[in-house]
């Protein structure tokens, strides 16, 4: 939830990031001068130090327990030890490999909520010098972690820093391994003309909400319903609603004795002795055409994507793909060349170090360098049919035969737009998004800009494989976030 918390009166939140405006000039503090947010502010890098001179005093600096960091995209924090007196940290869902420098002053920790990052069980990752030195800390909160998930890490972690008493991670080979839980290990593996496949790319609270919401289910216990069973009920209500097809009416079991004819029968109706992981999807399915693109552009941008293909020191080969759980043959991400600098303004103060973001920035921009023409054709073609998310684009996946694939696009902060280029066949290669659970849409982007909510599962549509297929997709990550919906923005045809 990024809305503010219930209590929390502060400065001006809504700060315009094109106007420059300070990071520090979104926290809040709560009511009773306990408790300091940064919570869902598209933080890349933030140093408590900007605080002080902004309206947070000394005398309040004191009196704050809480710190709340979380759902940013931080990977430390300096000037952690001026806020002496915390004894709750909340770094959840960032992008931490290491615990923050300055761990070690806070003497009077005593939670450290560190789940949802990219953290490891090694003194390094986890500063256990440091934590050790903390006598108060007693629960740490590692979950979601996925290198901190084998059985055997809660008690390394303990064994190293004695005076825990309540370790939190989650144990992913249990999760993983659990019969049913997922169809495929990810989106590049699945079948998208199947009914499972298309939900496999929800996460399980959204499959429970959608049980009692859309198909008046009554509420599910995940201490008692795991995904495999919840996933099962949802294709069984869709079965019912004959929204779900199986093209062979598979049983569970291959053998049936003669007199349960009748007792079967009113089984395959109901769905409950079927395996209906391999029913197509019947749902109803809308037609939307995106915004057509000068001729003049597309020809010569197909000519810059025809020699882009191939080129390995430029990211089009088959061999050295980005993003391998997408099934495409060749697949490279371009970063606008201010991305890092957007992202930035505000956020650190002057003459401080960045220099992990200035490694980044130089891999970047070599990347850049080999596609700027590339980049520059795209961004003539986006300008001429949205000027304004033109200036707001930070990123550019650049792709070739990109098939399938039912996904979310979660580092998404609003929609994307698509534009596919080729000699495929009309009326394939379209793009589908799910727009609620009964309805879908078809996004033809063949020589058009359609505008899509990448934040509902999507996938491309079949086309005939020996056929040439090239898409660009314009995306938007760490701007101002905008709430998902609707799944396409152009009218029905």
């Amino acid at each position: 939830d990024c809305r503010q918390p219930a209590g929390i009166a502060g400065t001006n939140t809504s700060t315009d990031r094109s106007n420059g405006g300070s990071a520090a000039s979104k926290a809040a503090v709560s009511d009773d001068g306990t408790l300091l947010t940064l919570r869902h502010q598209n933080l890349r890098a933030f140093s408590i130090s900007l605080l002080s001179s902004s309206s947070i005093s000394a005398n309040l600096f004191a009196s704050i327990t809480t710190l709340d960091v979380g759902n940013n995209e931080l990977t430390d924090l300096p000037g952690l030890s001026s806020l002496s007196n915390i004894t709750n940290l909340i770094l959840t869902r960032n992008w931490f490999n290491v615990l923050p420098t300055e761990i070690g002053t806070l003497s009077k920790l005593r939670r450290l909520d560190a789940s949802r990052n990219f953290l490891r069980p090694n003194p390094t990752s986890l500063r256990f010098d440091d934590l050790r030195a903390l006598s108060e800390l007693r629960q740490l909160d590692l979950s979601y972690n996925q290198k901190c998930g084998r059985p055997h890490h809660r008690d390394l972690i303990q064994g190293e820093v004695p005076q825990l008493t309540d370790v939190r991670i989650t144990v992913w080979e249990k999760i993983c391994s659990h019969p049913g839980a997922y169809v495929g290990s990810s989106a590049a593996e699945r079948d998208a003309t199947l009914l499972r496949s298309q939900l496999e790319a929800w996460g399980t609270p959204q499959l429970r909400r959608r049980l009692v919401r859309d198909f008046g289910e009554k509420p599910t216990d995940p201490a008692a319903v795991d995904r495999s069973e919840v996933m099962r009920r949802l294709l069984r209500c869709y079965h019912r609603e004959g929204l779900l097809e199986l093209p062979v009416m598979t049983r569970s079991n291959d053998t049936h004795d003669d007199d349960q004819g009748e007792e079967d029968e009113s089984s395959s109706r109901s769905g409950s002795n079927l395996n209906l992981n391999g029913g197509v999807g019947r749902r109803r399915t809308i037609q939307v055409r995106g915004t057509p693109v000068r001729q003049e552009l597309l020809d010569k941008l197909l000519i810059e994507l025809r020699s882009w293909r191939g080129d390995r020191t430029r990211g089009g080969s088959e061999t050295h793909r980005e993003r391998p759980s997408i099934k495409a043959r060749c697949y490279v991400i371009l970063r606008a060349p201010d991305a890092n600098d957007r992202k930035l303004e505000g956020q650190v103060p002057d003459g401080s170090p960045t220099t992990a973001v200035s490694r980044r920035a130089q891999r970047v921009a070599k990347k850049m360098e080999r596609n700027r023409r590339l980049w520059d054709m795209a961004m003539e073609v986006m300008t001429e049919v949205d000027p304004d998310f033109a200036t707001r684009c930070t990123e550019m996946a650049v792709t070739f035969g990109f098939t399938g694939s039912p996904h979310i696009d979660k580092q998404n902060c609003g929609p994307f737009y698509g534009l596919a280029l080729g000699d495929f066949a009309e009326g394939t290669g379209q793009v589908c998004v799910e727009c609620s659970a009964r309805v879908l849409a078809t996004v033809d982007t063949k020589n058009r800009l359609g505008r899509i909510d990448g934040r509902y599962p999507h996938w491309v549509m079949p086309y005939d494989a020996d056929e040439e297929r090239f898409s660009l997709i314009y995306y938007e990550t760490g701007g101002k976030f905008v709430a998902p919906g609707p799944a396409v923005f152009s009218l029905p045809t």
